[in-house]
């Protein structure tokens, strides 16, 4: 389970892809997790004093990028005949998705 930090300085656990039982989780998953950053980065724009505009909105930027790409992404499969290729896969899928994430979530501690 990752923590992640909000703009508060409050604790967030992300439960990243433990279910994998259909698609569809997966992309509430993404969704879910890519809205509680772009929440935190609308909250610094929004309430933050000296806020750094163009920052903020360069990580926003990144997000949906993020978002898109991991969402195109769960939606290709590939290689159902070979067993434990699916598999590999989305852990893949899912070590990348939790990299993006961490830096991201860096990015916007560090505003």
């Amino acid at each position: 389970m990752n923590v992640l930090k909000t703009a508060l300085n409050e604790p967030v656990k992300l439960q990243l892809f433990f279910d994998m039982s259909s698609r569809r989780n997966l992309k509430k998953n993404i969704n879910k997790t890519i809205g509680i950053l772009f929440a935190d980065c609308l909250i610094y724009k929004l309430y933050v004093v000296d806020a750094d505009q163009q920052a903020a909105d360069t990580v926003i930027d990144k997000l949906l990028e993020v978002q898109s790409e991991f969402t195109k992404r769960v939606s290709i499969n590939e290689g159902k005949e070979v067993k434990g290729r699916v598999s590999q896969y989305y852990k893949k899928l899912k070590s990348d998705f939790a990299q993006k994430i961490n830096e991201i979530g860096q990015e916007i501690a560090s505003l």
